[in-house]
């Protein structure tokens, strides 16, 4: 692009700044949701609206756009957020929650693209890009970012690094071409991050087998799923919609399984035959009544349905402000209906 095209665009940019702003702060607490409420998964989450300076660094080195507007159409990254979850087998779980919750522009459905090179071309950057829009509900206060997108990055945590050393490095020399000795090293990078994979998840099973021997409070949400879905013997499936599930606990201190198990349970019951009974209860219940919900029977369901037996009016109380596309929705409308049925 010309300096004075690039002049213009900035310019632009710079009045309108802090709405892409604003735009990547919002879709960051949504993403942080995901990881944390939504999936209980161990991750970060990254958010930046980009720079005017790296704008212009940007168009210096393309000629791709002949108008200002079609930057603005063109650019997908002006507000831009990243995930990144310490496991690759994580990446296409958020992906999903992703599609769940946000939507695309004009309310068509989000653009996703898999950027999994796999040594194509030397190339092995692995991460999915998902072009998104705010849905209704938040744009009742922020009416200016209709249609406006953010672009979610989500790659697991070796490839992120890899990505930011083979990108700096490959796309912005300080001075000449790579020299073949610094892209051997980067392949070699490439087949450790593979192998890193591995190792992570390894890691990460044997700190959940130390922490299945813990006993007392919990430490965090983690050890809640880890001991919590062993008790009740789902594993790690337990963790989908456990953070909203853990938050609620320790507001109510039942803080530990022991305190859990003597508050919810009755003489003489047994913790899997009580959740599974509740399940199979309001499962028919719902179904009688062709109620669209869908209740997870290998998730922290069973424990959300033991707590409602015993504390559906303080849910009910805790959860009095909720959003649409939100598990805070989730939570109090299964909390409603099982009080409805506790009501026929």
């Amino acid at each position: 692009m010309n300096d004075k095209l690039i002049d213009e665009t900035v310019k632009r940019y710079i009045r309108e700044y802090d709405r892409y702003k604003k735009l990547a702060d919002i879709v960051f607490s949504m993403c942080q949701n995901i990881v944390q409420k939504n999936l209980t998964i161990r991750a970060t989450v990254q958010h930046r609206a980009k720079s005017p300076a790296s704008l212009a660094e940007k168009l210096r080195k393309t000629n791709k756009y002949k108008s200002v507007d079609s930057v603005f159409e063109g650019i997908s990254d002006l507000a831009g957020v990243r995930i990144i979850t310490y496991q690759e087998v994580d990446r296409a779980k958020v992906v999903n929650e992703i599609k769940q919750i946000f939507v695309g522009k004009f309310e068509k459905p989000i653009r996703i693209e898999i950027k999994d090179k796999n040594g194509d071309n030397g190339k092995y950057y692995k991460a999915t890009h998902c072009q998104v829009a705010l849905p209704s509900e938040y744009l009742i206060e922020n009416f200016n970012l209709k249609n406006t997108t953010c672009e979610i990055q989500v790659c697991s945590l070796l490839s992120h690094v890899y990505n930011e050393i083979e990108h700096d490095l490959q796309y912005k020399p300080r001075t000449g071409n790579l020299s073949n000795e610094e892209k051997q090293l980067i392949n070699q990078l490439a087949l450790i991050t593979e192998s890193g994979d591995t190792v992570i998840r390894k890691l990460l099973e044997a700190t959940n087998d130390r922490l299945k021997k813990h006993k007392g409070e919990f430490v965090d949400v983690h050890d809640f799923a880890v001991r919590m879905g062993e008790l009740l013997k789902v594993g790690e499936s337990f963790s989908n919609n456990a953070g909203l599930l853990y938050d609620q606990f320790v507001s109510m201190r039942l803080n530990s399984p022991e305190t859990i198990m003597s508050t919810l349970l009755n003489h003489g019951e047994d913790l899997v035959d009580a959740a599974i009974r509740q399940y199979e209860i309001f499962s028919q219940y719902i179904a009688t009544r062709k109620i669209n919900i869908t209740i997870d029977k290998n998730s922290s369901d069973l424990l959300l349905l033991l707590l409602l037996r015993k504390k559906v009016a303080v849910i009910l109380k805790d959860n009095t402000f909720i959003s649409e596309n939100n598990r805070t929705l989730r939570l109090r409308r299964i909390a409603q209906l099982y009080q409805d049925m506790l009501l026929t």
